[in-house]
């Protein structure tokens, strides 16, 4: 058994593991004895990436032999010769003096995986992301309800692989994404109700966005460990991935990457993790911003997110309901069935509604248009229910930032009819009769307005300029 213990401020620190022939596997844990996030990134001697683990207070195990393999590692054969342990302390990255983060980590050559019970897929291979888009579960054309957000045990949460799928199957979601901090899952659960996609949450000190869809997984060493490099890093994932800025206003995870251009962003996670106590108050400013960029010609589009961490027992703090998977759910209108590949290029068009609960159904002129589609100037007509009856409803339709119709909502459709010729966009919130928020359909647009075709604000910073300016941004 070997043992490693040190500090390491923000940066990295590589530790040298000598296998001899005789090894059949290799076995590490570690922690830190603080609440930190410490990353490891292990290589074998062909510099293959093997496995990859977060680091926290309570002690994680990760293990690996020629045909097994613990989430978050690569089965294969245990080459005999070095091994190389990268370790990266990334907190405080945009700060000076960033404190010490203690570790350790215990290595031996006789622990084998534990047998998991789940059916599953590769994910990474030879770091690149081996998982088939194509692949179709279903080949109808329907809205399907998912989950962008998610963590398990292989990074920050609380839940292990097993124990995810079945919540999220319990929850009967048609998709989800496994999004851990700057973490790929090397493989992933094959079930015959629910699809699951690989994800990676970036995490960086400047804040947090998912790439759905990576193409490969995050080679950490090429970034020089700053919040604007990890960022870049992150965007430079795959061209084809879903770019969705999570928790954009809620402090302190807040996003304040000032230069980030808005062409580089698909989406923002208006509602992430409801039982959050900060978490309503964040998804209003997050809407205030969503009205303050296409009223200035950027079409970036709203999607929901549990960020789900915790076990059903749990709670956040001051919170009476779980958070769990599922909770809210993103609906994504796939024309071809579900596939990777089609969630993907929904999301990227603003095919998308989310909610809570309400069990909204909503139409567009029969079904002939769909949120983020370009409408130009012709009359709409909204036909909405819910049928959740434990709670009572309003839909309110905001055109260019002011509300212009309020209507209850039932078990019965009603139809509102909206004259497009007047306004740049409309979007639809769902709201419990309380004022609280509980769903979103995205915006049609009037690409006729001269304002689609050059937008007046650029970067994140500009963003942040016209909010800070006139709070009303109408």
């Amino acid at each position: 058994m070997l043992s490693f213990n040190g500090q390491l401020s923000c940066g990295y620190r590589q530790l040298e593991i000598e296998v001899s022939p005789a090894a059949k596997s290799i076995s590490l844990q570690g922690n830190t004895p603080k609440e930190r996030r410490l990353y490891g990134y292990l290589y074998d001697p062909k510099q293959q990436l093997r496995a990859q683990i977060l680091l926290q207070k309570h002690p994680k195990r990760l293990a690996i032999s020629a045909d097994k393999a613990s989430p978050g590692c690569v089965a294969g054969e245990i080459e005999p010769g070095t091994w190389l342990l990268r370790l990266y302390n990334l907190e405080g990255g945009h700060h000076q003096n960033s404190p010490q983060m203690a570790y350790h980590i215990e290595v031996d050559f006789e622990q084998i995986p534990v047998e998991s019970q789940l059916k599953t897929e590769p994910v990474l291979k030879d770091g690149l992301n081996g998982f088939d888009f194509t692949k179709k579960i279903c080949a109808t054309a329907k809205w399907y309800r998912g989950d962008l957000h998610a963590h398990t045990q292989l990074s920050h949460g609380h839940n292990t692989l097993e124990e995810a799928v079945a919540l999220i199957e319990q929850q009967q979601l048609d998709f989800i994404f496994l999004t851990e901090h700057n973490i790929l899952h090397t493989f992933l659960p094959v079930s015959e109700q629910t699809l699951f996609v690989p994800g990676i949450e970036m995490t960086a000190g400047l804040g947090h966005f998912n790439v759905h869809g990576p193409e490969r997984t995050l080679e950490i060493q090429e970034a020089d460990f700053t919040g604007e490099s990890l960022i870049e890093a992150g965007l430079a994932l795959g061209e084809q991935s879903h770019i969705a800025i999570n928790h954009a206003m809620m402090k302190p995870w807040h996003w304040q990457y000032q230069q980030m251009p808005l062409a580089k962003i698909h989406s923002l996670e208006i509602c992430c993790d409801p039982t959050w106590p900060t978490s309503a108050r964040a998804t209003e400013k997050v809407l205030t911003a969503m009205t303050a960029l296409w009223n200035r010609g950027q079409r970036i589009y709203g999607v929901g997110g549990s960020d789900c961490h915790l076990r059903p027992d749990e709670r956040n703090p001051k919170a009476t309901e779980p958070s769990i998977y599922g909770d809210p759910a993103t609906y994504v209108y796939c024309q071809d069935g579900l596939s990777g590949e089609a969630l993907l290029q929904s999301l990227r068009q603003g095919q998308v509604y989310m909610e809570r609960r309400c069990h909204l159904q909503f139409c567009i002129n029969q079904g002939e248009q769909y949120p983020g589609n370009d409408v130009g100037g012709q009359t709409l007509t909204y036909t909405i229910s819910v049928a959740d009856r434990q709670q009572r409803y309003d839909a309110e339709f905001v055109a260019d930032g002011e509300i212009i119709a309020k209507v209850p909502l039932s078990n019965q459709a009603i139809n509102c009819a909206v004259d497009m010729s007047r306004y740049r966009w409309l979007r639809v919130d769902i709201r419990r009769k309380n004022g609280d928020f509980e769903g979103l359909i995205n915006p049609v647009f009037n690409g006729e307005n001269p304002c689609f075709a050059s937008p007046s604000i650029h970067t994140w910073g500009q963003l942040m300029a016209v909010i800070t300016k006139n709070q009303t941004v109408f």
